[in-house]
């Protein structure tokens, strides 16, 4: 699903659209989202788990939950600190996995995606 996002936006996305998506990226995901869920999930938005702490994102689809924090890159350090983000909401959900998705306005992007291991934790990030 996420890398039929990145296609999308591949496809979709023009400089001119760098100020919409800064402010809406999570309204186009979940926009794309539901119709792939629709009937068989739910989708959630700033879930809010323990230590006051709220998920960008979570899924469930048939029996199973997703855990998707979305990013706007800003670099390297940045991305470290929403990759240990991410795993701590995963130890705190009982997840082994979760995704990312990095939201890249520089010119010269790259639509790409990694599997990172974190903490004992898989984490599949994908660039858009």
């Amino acid at each position: 699903m996420l890398r039929k996002f990145q296609l999308f936006i591949k496809e979709q996305y023009s400089d001119k659209d760098q100020d919409f998506l800064e402010r809406n990226g999570r309204l186009i995901f979940l926009a794309f989202l539901k119709p792939i869920i629709n009937g068989k999930g739910f989708d959630f938005k700033e879930v809010q788990i323990s230590q006051e702490k709220r998920l960008d994102v979570i899924v469930t689809y048939l029996d199973k939950k997703y855990v998707i924090e979305l990013k706007i890159w800003r670099g390297e350090k940045y991305h470290q600190e929403g990759l240990e983000q991410l795993s701590e909401y995963l130890d705190i959900q009982g997840l082994k996995k979760g995704y990312l998705l990095c939201f890249d306005f520089n010119k010269a992007k790259k639509y790409k995606e990694e599997l990172i291991s974190k903490n004992e934790k898989e984490i599949f990030a994908i660039w858009v």
